[in-house]
């Protein structure tokens, strides 16, 4: 008999036990699958790997498994034991005779085998086990159900926000209304996005947009409000607030029932830093992104803007000279293992930033940062018991001090400080200084700023065109009208109203809407200064309902009313299209 017909023969024969479950004979079957002998070393090919057969719950002892469902027989080969036919009891001893081994004991003839079979097959175990089954069967569903929502919710993403371009004749208008704030925003995000196409989500970003991160949220909205960028389809679900909440509000809505789920819709907010953005103005993505970096830099540079603009950059460059400081103060905290700034201090800490960052460069507050971290870290290793919240205040304390030096005594100048390792400049910050200024942000002070910029760009301004255009131009304009003049203007309509009350047929209705505006006014004019005061009594008259009739029809008084004392504060400068 040659080798190979002596091979063929170790092939066992398959047979199923009487009464076995189904599924141990098929898990039986297929752990005694052969696919052939090694032609090097004889030994058995088996058709897949142990590791690679689920057993459905059966447990991990695959011949045992095997056993319970099937018999594999060596025909001509007897049992050492009986003297009956060999039943293999596991892979094991078909390798044993291959390479010539005493024939093992058959599976009958295993009382280890026996018992380790009779222990699976015992119906306890079998109820045990079918329990479990069922509560991963319900697991599998809420698993699939829970992605297809996840699906129907990134779906819907896809439906809101599809893909669009507008013509670039858009884009001048846009920029005329935006802020400064809004147009270094959409910059720094399109120059330093480490992808524009669309732009990656600001969580994914290796520096941050701004220093402060819950400003930044702001910032991207306030920059899609005002029409210069876009949510992007491919935005991740996760960044829209939605009705239900979760996937496990709607299944208890559905009350557990998966095949009622209700659909996801999407809610009224969103987390702007976790969105994707892109330009709109051009013909693809890139082409629109480029565009608008031209643009911005353009409406941006220090000639092109007006004197209320340029304010508003020294404003901006101020904030962000701060902000870079409180956000180095916080990482020396971490560095250092001293607690962080008490919540009721933080109004200090803040105020100090703010009043040094308007007299001394970046790199020079770094330094005072550094000497007040320094010193509360030296007095936490003098004092070691003392609680480690102390050392933050006196760090605090510290800093105060020399910012009020550093604002009272120009002579003073601390070396500023180089950029921080592992703490890189915001792309506001960067964007600011290096792309609209061009000058180094951590040793230029707001007052070398304020001396390099040119004469300002004489400001013109178009009508407004309701309450919103009414906003955009105040906004927009902000060296075009005396915010002073706000509550002159209305108690002048309310003394017309009441001298006069001929001129016009419903001068109550807007004595009443213009005294309610001036009130308004002038309880926020002290809190939030007069320009923000006005703009908020602007924003308020939209509230007015009460009617008055202009050129025959019947029109909200409100809308008058702003439009009225809008003409007014920017009569100068107004440009009739």
């Amino acid at each position: 008999m040659t080798p190979q017909t002596e091979l063929s023969q170790l092939f066992p024969r398959i047979e199923p036990l009487e009464d076995a479950d189904p599924e141990l004979v098929a898990l039986g079957e297929r752990y005694w699958s052969l696919a052939g002998f090694d032609a090097e070393t004889g030994l058995p090919r088996w058709s897949e790997k142990t590791s690679a057969i689920d057993t459905g719950g059966w447990g991990r002892r695959h011949y045992v498994i095997a056993a319970a469902g099937t018999r594999a027989y060596l025909d001509g080969h007897a049992c050492p034991s009986c003297g009956g036919p060999l039943s293999l009891a596991s892979r094991t001893s078909l390798q044993q005779v291959c390479l010539g081994e005493e024939a093992p004991p058959c599976a009958d003839c295993t009382p280890s085998l026996a018992e380790h079979v009779r222990l699976l097959t015992d119906p306890k175990r079998t109820a045990k086990r079918e329990a479990t089954r069922e509560a991963a069967r319900k697991r599998s569903a809420y698993e699939e159900a829970h992605a297809t929502w996840e699906q129907e919710r990134q779906a819907a993403v896809a439906d809101q926000y599809p893909l669009l371009f507008s013509e670039e004749a858009e884009l001048p208008g846009l920029l005329h209304a935006a802020g400064v704030r809004e147009l270094l925003t959409a910059l720094a995000l399109l120059r330093y996005a480490p992808s524009a196409t669309p732009l990656t989500a600001l969580t994914d970003w290796p520096d941050p947009l701004h220093p402060d991160l819950r400003t930044a949220d702001n910032l991207i909205h306030g920059t899609r409000t005002a029409g210069l960028l876009r949510v992007h389809s491919s935005t991740p679900h996760v960044a829209f607030v939605w009705e239900p909440a979760s996937f496990e509000e709607a299944v208890q809505e559905a009350g557990g029932d998966l095949d009622t789920l209700p659909t996801p819709a999407l809610g009224d907010g969103y987390y702007p830093r976790r969105a994707r953005f892109y330009a709109p103005y051009g013909t693809s993505m890139g082409t629109a992104a480029e565009l608008m970096d031209t643009r911005l830099t353009a409406a941006l540079a220090p000639a092109a803007l007006t004197t209320g603009r340029q304010e508003d950059l020294l404003v901006l460059a101020t904030e962000l000279i701060a902000e870079e400081a409180l956000r180095y103060f916080d990482h020396r905290l971490v560095e250092l293992n001293l607690p962080d700034i008490p919540e009721n201090q933080q109004n200090r800490l803040k105020d100090a930033a703010y009043r040094v960052a308007g007299a001394r460069s970046l790199g020079q507050v770094y330094n005072l940062v550094w000497q007040a971290t320094r010193a509360a870290a030296e007095g936490a290793q003098k004092h070691p018991r003392a609680p480690r919240a102390n050392m933050t205040t006196h760090a605090l304390n510290r800093f105060e001090s020399l910012a009020q030096r550093a604002c009272e005594e120009s002579d003073w100048t601390p070396k500023p400080f180089s950029e921080i390792a592992g703490l890189g400049l915001a792309a506001m910050t960067r964007v600011l200084f290096y792309g609209v200024l061009d000058q180094p942000p951590l040793t230029t002070s707001l007052t070398d700023v304020s001396a390099a910029l040119p004469p300002a760009a004489r400001g013109t301004a178009p009508c407004p065109e309701g309450i919103d255009g009414s906003l955009a131009l105040l906004h927009s304009h902000p060296d075009a009208w005396e915010p002073e003049e706000t509550g002159e203007l209305l108690r002048g309509l309310i003394e017309l109203c009441e001298e006069d009350p001929d001129w016009h047929v419903d001068s109550e209705v807007i004595r009443r809407g213009a005294a309610q505006l001036l009130g308004l006014h002038d309880r926020l004019a002290p809190v939030l200064g007069p320009r923000h005061a006005t703009l908020a009594a602007l924003a308020a008259a939209s509230l007015l309902d009460g009617r008055v009739v202009v050129q025959g029809e019947s029109v909200a008084c409100g809308p008058w009313i702003a439009e009225h004392f809008v003409r007014h504060l920017t009569k100068d400068l107004l440009i009739q299209q």
